[in-house]
């Protein structure tokens, strides 16, 4: 046992340790691209501000009266001022004929030689100087005299900003990066020291993230060009043995706390007797039949001590539990099953869909006695996709006495006793539509779910307010059903409950419906009322949704099929011929076998498809497109770029593209969320190949009529 304990304590502190190396990998990486492009942009708005201050200087007039003088000592003793002015730390002026007039520099170490040197050897506007540790960005203008026919040129002014480690430090962008200017593969100034500076050296220039090792220790660099006639290279550097010592010592903390646990275990199991662990095998035994659901079992109770008193409690609880288990387990495995159900089934209706999809592409391909194994697999998928709505259903199990009834009737009875169950305070009115329609429920479970709800808005408007019931006519369509699974389509009666109280948060919302679930004090509520409405609703085969803001009140919607519609469900029949057209689609999606289903299937409707990821790929991909891109076909969720963050930043480029999101939410609720407006659509997955087509259809022209435009 201690082995065993052993070697999973070992399992997991690798695989922890290799997670966290790459985690940390990958920040690096980040952080190292991100402070190259920062700099760069940085670099380009600094050196094109310095060109406009040296164009400005070289067209002072007092300027270009030295330089008509062509004497070094009036240059150098008048150009004083315009180098106190000009906030350079380097000032050179050059005559027509190559010679210095005037030098000015904040380093005592440089030399006017230096610079004639290195201003002859510059024939751009930029450059960079390097001198003795002293690092230069240079801004080069000529000095011009006269304009038109007369115009002629008295020199050159060279104006220069030094460029250190430490001044990049200090815009604490790049703090904790290493710095190493480079230029033709030799170090020409580094924030490292000389040893590493010196085998850095030898290092190949590349123009990506690379691994380095200088004097034992590892280092990720990333370069970033500066260009001028003598360009350098910057190259930032993390070192990721720094990055990742804290895991030494999380290891040695985690191996220490393993060994110590793996002692302790020790010694307790030699400490414990027989008289000790047969009782606590017995309540273990009990445990295990309390886990299979089992209540009957018997254990044997002996002796007056600490143990034989934990296993009195022990046989008590069970007791306990089995008077209540019914109830228990009724509302546990609901909301355990709406869990699952909603934590699956994004994935699950990918793979239903890849599989029908990929039914549908082959099926003209096929030999005709091969077909109907294909509508076989096709007919599964659709099975598979209903086990979501099986698993909503599942597990409630009221006896209900459905009768077919008009709820306005239910209402109008109930609002004599509402009025007394509310209280004076409140104000109850009525909107009931004539139109409403008859539903076939279970009227007393009926006016329990009114009941409820009319307690609930009583107990949040302790001050008084406003209690509405309504009824309208509503249809319920397939994309609400697509994101409803036991819902089906068709006429429905709203049954709306409003109050005027004190509203709900989001976090709150989100598990309104769940059993024991209650914002009440202590004894003031069992947290079974709204849980008892939403089992009611639910097995009468309706759906009830809730809108609340703090401050603003709360709706509850409940929707129940109409009977006199019950079997007119909308139905929407398919064409045997697919829509097929023409234009461009970037399609989005991170499930790569679903991805390239949908790319083949709108290749072979005729559209030109460009594929992605990821909300960044897809960037990259449009950025990289040329011609222009018609529709837009993305997944709401997805790694490191979702959907909704994806369409505004592609907007901002193409603003005529249009929008096809899928999801699994309904489409009103989708869009409202995501704030896009109404011009994007929602696909509700798992979708078919005719659903894809109708859908992009109505963006793109059908290919016969771009053929007869053409």
């Amino acid at each position: 046992m201690l082995a065993v304990i052993f070697l999973l304590t070992a399992s997991v502190l690798v695989l922890v340790h290799a997670q966290l190396r790459t985690h940390v990998r990958r920040d690096l990486i980040s952080t190292l691209q991100a402070e190259s492009a920062v700099y760069t942009e940085i670099e380009s708005a600094r050196r094109e501000e310095a060109r406009q201050g040296a164009l400005l200087i070289a067209d002072q007039p007092s300027l270009k009266a030295l330089m008509s003088t062509n004497d070094r000592p009036t240059i150098q003793d008048g150009a004083a001022s315009l180098w106190q002015t000009s906030q350079a730390d380097l000032l050179v002026l050059q005559s027509s004929g190559g010679q210095v007039l005037g030098f000015f520099a904040k380093s005592n170490e440089l030399g006017e030689s230096w610079a004639a040197q290195l201003l002859q050897a510059t024939s751009g506007s930029q450059d960079w100087w390097v001198s003795g540790g002293h690092l230069f960005d240079v801004n080069v203008v000529p000095i011009v005299a006269g304009a038109g026919e007369v115009q002629h040129i008295l020199g050159r002014i060279a104006l220069g900003r030094e460029v250190s480690p430490q001044a990049i430090h200090r815009t604490d962008l790049f703090g904790n990066s290493s710095l190493i200017f480079e230029r033709d593969g030799k170090v020409v100034l580094s924030s490292l020291t000389s040893e590493k500076a010196n085998l850095f050296q030898a290092a190949e220039a590349d123009a990506s993230i690379r691994d380095v090792t200088l004097a034992g220790e590892h280092y990720l660099a990333s370069p970033a060009e500066l260009s001028g006639d003598h360009p350098v290279r910057l190259h930032f550097l993390q070192s990721y043995d720094q990055a990742t010592a804290f895991l030494n010592e999380l290891d040695r903390t985690l191996y220490g706390m393993g060994i110590l646990a793996i002692v302790v275990g020790a010694l307790v199991v030699f400490g414990l007797s027989r008289q000790i662990t047969q009782p606590i095998e017995r309540l273990v035994y009990g445990t295990r039949q309390l886990e299979e659901g089992n209540y009957d079992f018997t254990i044997p109770l002996t002796g007056k001590d600490e143990v034989a008193a934990l296993t009195r409690s022990f046989i008590e609880m069970r007791n306990h539990l089995k008077q209540s288990r019914e109830s228990m387990l009724r509302s546990a495995r609901l909301e355990a099953v709406g869990r699952l159900a909603g934590g699956v089934a994004h994935d699950f209706n990918n793979l239903v869909m890849i599989i029908k999809g990929y039914s549908e592409l082959v099926q003209d391909a096929v030999p005709p006695e091969v077909r109907p194994q294909l509508e076989e697999i096709k007919r599964a998928g659709d099975r598979a996709s209903g086990l979501t709505r099986q698993l909503l259903a599942f597990s409630r199990k009221q006896v209900l006495e459905p009768q077919v009834l008009d709820p306005n009737q239910i209402v109008s009875g109930m609002v004599k006793m509402l009025r007394v169950l509310i209280g004076e305070d409140i104000e109850l009115v009525t909107n009931l539509s004539e139109q409403a329609g008859r539903v076939q429920v279970d009227p007393g479970q009926l006016e329990q779910v009114i009941m409820n709800l009319a307690v609930n808005a009583r107990d949040a408007m302790p001050t008084g307010g406003k209690l509405v019931i309504e009824t309208h006519s509503c249809v319920l369509d397939d994309t609400y059903s697509a994101t409803h699974s036991d819902v089906a389509p068709g006429p429905f009666v709203l049954i709306a409950v409003t109050d005027t109280g004190h509203g709900m948060k989001p976090e709150v919302l989100a598990h309104i419906f769940e059993p024991f679930f209650t914002t009440k004090d202590a004894g003031r509520g069992t947290g079974l009322g709204l849980a008892t409405v939403y089992g009611i609703v639910k097995q009468s085969r309706g759906d009830i949704g809730v809108y609340s803001e703090p401050g603003m009140g709360t709706t509850f919607k409940i929707y129940l099929p109409a009977v006199n519609k019950a079997s007119a469900s909308p139905s929407s029949a398919s064409s045997a011929t697919l829509t097929k057209g023409e234009g461009t689609i970037l399609l989005v999606e991170d499930e790569a076998p679903l991805r390239t289903l949908t790319a083949e299937t709108l290749r072979r409707l005729g559209y030109t498809v460009l594929q992605a990821g990821n909300g960044l790929e897809a960037i990259a991909v449009s950025d990289a497109h040329a011609g222009a891109i018609d529709i837009l076909i993305t997944d709401i969720v997805m790694p490191r770029m979702g959907g909704p963050e994806l369409v505004e930043q592609l907007r901002q480029k193409r603003m005529s593209v249009r929008v096809i999101f899928m999801s699994g939410y309904t489409e009103a609720a989708a869009l409202e969320n995501l704030k896009l407006g109404a011009d994007a659509v929602l696909l509700t997955k798992p979708f078919s190949t005719e659903m894809l087509a109708r859908r992009v259809s109505e963006f793109c022209k059908p290919a016969s009529k771009a053929a007869a435009a053409k």
